[in-house]
């Protein structure tokens, strides 16, 4: 009886080796994949505020003209390199109507990208896009100081 203890014991210790072989390659995987999918909404979270600011900073420009120009001025610093797993941002920006609007696209580089990703999907890309009207502070604030004075004008 001792006998078929001591061979019991030995046979789940190698029952647990075995397991724990099947097991620890997909724990493993899970641990990086979570941290590729971490990097993944860190750049779309951050892309979307980068296209964002350069959108409400190009907007806000004392000459409707000049929106353009300080956007495509400092698109390159806005972006930057502060992007995970990426190769960098490539941004464009255009103007329709009385609106700037500023796009940017990446992607998350991923070792096994084919296995990650649905067929027909575009995987791993990000894209965000940002809109801001475009609004002249100084003519606003004229305005509303005429607006101001016709009121006093009145109410004497």
């Amino acid at each position: 009886m001792d006998k078929d203890f001591h061979f019991k014991s030995k046979k789940a210790k190698g029952y647990m080796t075995v397991e724990a072989g099947f097991v620890m390659p997909w724990v493993i995987f899970l641990f990086v994949f979570l941290i590729y999918a971490g990097f993944y909404l860190y750049d779309k979270c951050v892309l979307f505020q980068d296209a964002y600011m350069l959108c409400f900073r190009g907007s806000v420009q004392k000459e409707e003209a000049g929106a353009l120009d300080y956007i495509n001025i400092h698109m390159k610093e806005q972006f930057g390199s502060k992007y995970f797993g990426t190769g960098g941002v490539q941004g464009n920006a255009r103007k329709e109507g009385h609106e700037v609007i500023v796009s940017g696209v990446c992607s998350v580089y991923v070792p096994l990208n084919h296995f990650l990703t649905m067929a027909g999907k575009d995987g791993w890309r990000i894209q965000a896009e940002a809109r801001a009207r475009i609004v002249n502070p100084t003519k606003i604030i004229r305005k509303c100081r005429m607006a101001e004075n016709a009121l006093e004008y009145l109410q004497e």
